[in-house]
């Protein structure tokens, strides 16, 4: 057996030292990016919930403007019938809403 590889086969600490700061380094490097990632993620899921909270809340919102509409609408609708120029409008209109029907039959 030759020993001529002997200089090229000798223990080199100063490389053991750079390979074993270079691996915590890219240890370090991808917990960093997992925990960042977890984090976005995080971000990401706390915004959602936020946005689905909100449109929720809008909803709900909507159908309570909408009830109320639909009550100021049916009391506008009351109190106008029960207006007197209402009452003598639609007293007046009687007689000619049922000649028009009357004549659309023939």
């Amino acid at each position: 057996m030759s020993h001529a590889h002997d200089a090229h086969d000798e223990h080199d600490p100063l490389a053991d030292l750079r390979d074993a700061s270079r691996d915590r380094l890219l240890t370090e490097i991808g917990m960093l990016r997992k925990q960042n990632g977890a984090a976005e993620l995080a971000a990401a899921k706390r915004e959602v919930l936020a946005s689905r909270d909100a449109v929720y809340g809008m909803s709900a919102e909507l159908g309570e403007l909408r009830a109320q509409l639909k009550t100021d609408v049916k009391n506008a609708r009351q109190a106008m019938m029960q207006a007197p120029t209402w009452r003598v409008g639609a007293f007046v209109l009687r007689p000619l809403n049922l000649a028009k029907r009357l004549l659309r039959k023939k």
